[in-house]
């Protein structure tokens, strides 16, 4: 017949005293056997806070530095229609539209062509040419004021009627909304060294860049030519556009962007 659970308590009672008293004889002092019990509890679960706390600050610090590495490598991608998208009053853009802005030499511009742009310089300094670059992103608002200022002097010439002055003053500088310095894809570069002018002509396209308005392409860009403005498009489209002679209003209906 086996032990009553009366029985059983006794005899894990007895051999608890027994622990006891062989503790007691071996260090003079004996912990109540509750205490004790009570201490390795709180210790275990003072280690297991401990443990789970110190797992999740190696998580986040984990988290945090792979989100940091593939931000930083990620590349910044555009599609054929931002590439090639023709900016103006028939295609404005929105007052709130920003593209993604990365700083390059103190010039905001688009972060899809800043690799570009620095294969560009590097290609300069190797060629030791001076190239610096003058402008790149213009917001909304500061179009706005540039047009404003350019058709008021268009305004002042009495020779001008108001409509002849509009169109003449949106050929120089574009309204807010029809301008591409908006997108951070077209940018201005200081051509007054004959030099400087010669290899971005030549080089501009091995980088994915067009001169925006050349000579001879005005009546398609309404925009008086320009030797300082060049636009992104990436290197296959800019490639093919000096192959065709295209302007991008004539390679964009080519490639039946819209």
């Amino acid at each position: 017949m086996g032990l009553s659970p009366y029985d059983k308590k006794q005899y894990r009672e007895s051999k608890r005293r027994r622990r006891q008293a062989l503790l007691q004889s071996e260090t003079g002092y004996i912990v109540p056997y509750r205490r004790s019990k009570r201490l390795l509890i709180t210790a275990v679960v003072i280690l297991s806070v401990i443990v789970v706390a110190v797992a999740g600050v190696f998580a986040v610090l984990h988290f945090t530095r792979g989100a940091g590495e593939e931000s930083a490598g990620e590349a910044i991608t555009l599609s054929e229609r931002e590439a090639l998208a023709v900016v103006n009053r028939v295609h404005p853009l929105a007052e709130d539209e920003e593209p993604p802005l990365k700083t390059f030499r103190e010039v905001p511009v688009h972060a899809a062509v800043y690799g570009e742009l620095e294969k560009l310089f590097q290609k300069a300094e190797e060629e030791k040419v001076a190239l610096t670059l003058r402008e790149g992103f213009v917001s909304y608002g500061e179009q706005k004021k540039r047009y404003q200022q350019n058709l008021d002097a268009f305004l002042a010439d009495k020779s001008y009627t108001p409509v002849r002055a509009q169109a003449a003053a949106q050929r120089v500088v574009p309204d807010a909304g029809c301008c591409e310095a908006q997108t951070g894809l077209l940018l201005r570069f200081d051509v007054s060294n004959p030099q400087t002018k010669a290899f971005l002509e030549r080089e501009c396209i091995h980088c994915g860049f067009i001169l925006r308005y050349p000579e001879g392409k005005d009546d398609l860009t309404h925009i008086n030519p320009d030797a300082s403005l060049y636009r992104y498009v990436g290197r296959e489209n800019a490639e093919k556009m000096r192959a065709f002679d295209m302007c991008l209003e004539e390679y964009a209906e080519y490639r039946n962007v819209y």
